[in-house]
């Protein structure tokens, strides 16, 4: 029976299926995850994945602060363990293959994985989290690993850009670390990974979190907080949620990949993920929107396939006869080797889109309140203060160069198409 219930709490895709890239095995004492296997890279990393709790300060010795909602100030270093082991359940579907796991009576997961996916999902519920005991509880979920990540790991700056941390370090200043743990954590807007310069384990969330990595080779993100005293910093009560506030449930996705290509796999998935369509659904029955023109089952704005580097970010109605245009790249300089998704692309937005066509094309600031041509800085120099300075006007026509990390807003004169 311990043999055969080993055998089945390993999950991977099943044989025919035609696409297979991820492997993630269980512990089957346990029922925790422990490993992950990159199928088409033939990467394996032991990854040991648990929920804990900090228990959150209310003031001591060295300073009466209190854990509240807006500080996070737990009463000592090490967290401690929401439960060593999980009660699971599989379910293995032509659709879908989960790891059901039950760690308390406040804390479940559901580990998940779909036919040609390439992360894991891990989708998680935590609440009512338990204060009988007087303590409060500030609830993580954390990944170890053996990586060698040598006190560094990175996080997203507004879901775009990636900023390297270092533990107990600060750039511009000599740090005095009081707070080892709170002084490490940053904002997770939507990443945060650790690699050792060949492997590297990416979370993406799938909300603003707090992250961190208080030791080599480990992620944890804050999941969870109820707390029992006001931190007096203007809410003048303690975080202690009523109703709906007392369950949170949401989604982490797990990536491993080379160090040199994980770009591509977490960029173009954290689009997919914090740019969602969103589905919206109304009764039938009314009059048709275009009645001279026959139903369609399949529709795409757009007549070609953008580069897998370039994000159309904003295509809105500005006028009669006019579009606001943003384009970006996705790719920081040298972020992805393998791929060339780092290089500048150069796009041709002639008959781009199928509903209009651009006859005319203008370049603004990211606001769209100026033209870029029109648009001025202010250059600072010790001596004579601030003077104007113009901007380089770059010549605009259909084809754009987008270079790294750039977004590029355009106004853009249409015409029309009659069937759209």
């Amino acid at each position: 029976m311990r043999l055969l219930f080993a055998e089945v709490m390993v999950i991977n895709v099943c044989p025919h299926f035609s696409a297979q890239h991820i492997r993630a095995k269980f512990d089957p004492d346990t029922g925790l995850l422990v490993e992950m296997e990159n199928l088409d890279q033939n990467l394996v990393l032991p990854v040991h994945q648990a929920f804990y709790w900090y228990n959150a300060s209310m003031g001591d010795n060295q300073s009466s602060q209190a854990s509240g909602a807006y500080i996070f100030r737990p009463s000592r270093q090490k967290p401690l363990l929401v439960s060593g082991w999980a009660q699971t359940h599989l379910v293995k579907t032509a659709l879908v293959q989960e790891v059901h796991q039950n760690f308390s009576a406040w804390c479940s997961q559901v580990v998940r994985l779909y036919p040609g996916q390439r992360h894991l999902e891990l989708e998680w519920t935590v609440g009512p989290i338990p204060v009988g005991d007087d303590w409060g509880k500030e609830v993580i979920s954390r990944f170890d690993t053996a990586l060698e990540t040598k006190g560094l790991f990175y996080t997203d700056s507004n879901g775009r850009e990636i900023l390297e941390r270092r533990r107990d370090y600060r750039p511009t200043w000599n740090l005095n670390q009081t707070e080892p743990v709170a002084g490490n954590y940053y904002p997770v807007n939507s990443r945060i990974y650790i690699t050792d310069g060949h492997k590297q384990l990416t979370v993406l969330t799938d909300r603003s979190q707090g992250g961190s990595s208080l030791s080599d080779g480990s992620i944890e993100l804050m999941v969870h907080r109820r707390l029992l005293k006001d931190d007096a910093r203007g809410v003048g009560e303690p975080l202690l949620e009523a109703g709906s506030g007392l369950w949170v449930r949401g989604r982490h996705l797990v990536l491993l990949d080379k160090a040199q290509s994980a770009a591509a796999g977490h960029r173009l998935q954290a689009e997919k993920e914090v740019l969602a369509p969103q589905v919206v659904l109304a009764w039938g029955g009314g009059a048709p929107y275009h009645p001279e023109v026959a139903p369609r089952t399949q529709f795409s704005g757009l007549r070609r396939e953008l580069p897998p580097s370039v994000h159309l970010l904003t295509l809105a109605r500005w006028g009669p006869n006019t579009v606001l245009l943003r384009l970006e790249h996705q790719f920081a300089v040298g972020e992805d080797s393998g791929r060339c998704l780092s290089s500048p692309v150069t796009l041709d937005l002639t008959d781009l889109f199928s509903t209009f066509t651009i006859t005319n094309l203008q370049e603004t600031t990211l606001a769209a309140n100026q033209l870029r041509a029109h648009a001025t800085r202010l250059r600072w120099t010790p001596n004579t203060g601030p003077t104007p300075h113009r901007s380089p006007h770059w010549l605009v026509s259909a084809n754009i160069t987008l270079q790294p990390m750039e977004i590029r807003t355009f106004l853009a004169s249409v015409q029309w198409k009659e069937d759209r």
